[in-house]
């Protein structure tokens, strides 16, 4: 049988690979349908970082995988996901726009909805942190 702990770490990478076509499967339909309306390919402002960043953890999680350090592993995948996202960011400053107000209520839910869903996961980890302490 499995430890709990590696398939924790498979779950997570999974729900983090599939996190990221997700994106990238919006992202691709959003920017074909700019395209059409405009005539040319525009990207909101941050499009490129939100790329890298899910790209690079879902490798950051691969890797900690690899070196036994999930957390490690993460970090290090979201840090240079978020510098090469940075790096296309400007790259491509040309063929951005700023963000429509339908878009900014969207990542004003999406921020709420992930803060509660860190907060929910934080109180079960330190619930359970309490009760296996006892």
């Amino acid at each position: 049988m499995m430890q709990p702990f590696i398939l924790i770490s498979i779950l997570v990478f999974a729900l983090i690979v599939v996190g990221a076509l997700i994106v990238a499967a919006i992202a691709m339909q959003k920017s074909s349908v700019d395209s059409f309306q405009s005539g040319q390919e525009l990207h909101p402002r941050g499009h490129w970082i939100s790329i890298g960043i899910s790209i690079g953890t879902g490798l950051g999680v691969t890797l900690g995988l690899i070196f036994d350090n999930l957390a490690l592993g993460i970090a290090i995948g979201a840090a240079v996901g978020s510098g090469i996202g940075a790096i296309l960011e400007l790259q491509n400053q040309d063929k951005t726009r700023p963000l429509t107000d339908q878009e900014l209520k969207l990542q004003k839910r999406g921020l709420g909805l992930g803060l509660f869903v860190l907060l929910l996961i934080g109180g079960i980890f330190v619930l359970l942190l309490v009760t296996r302490s006892r």
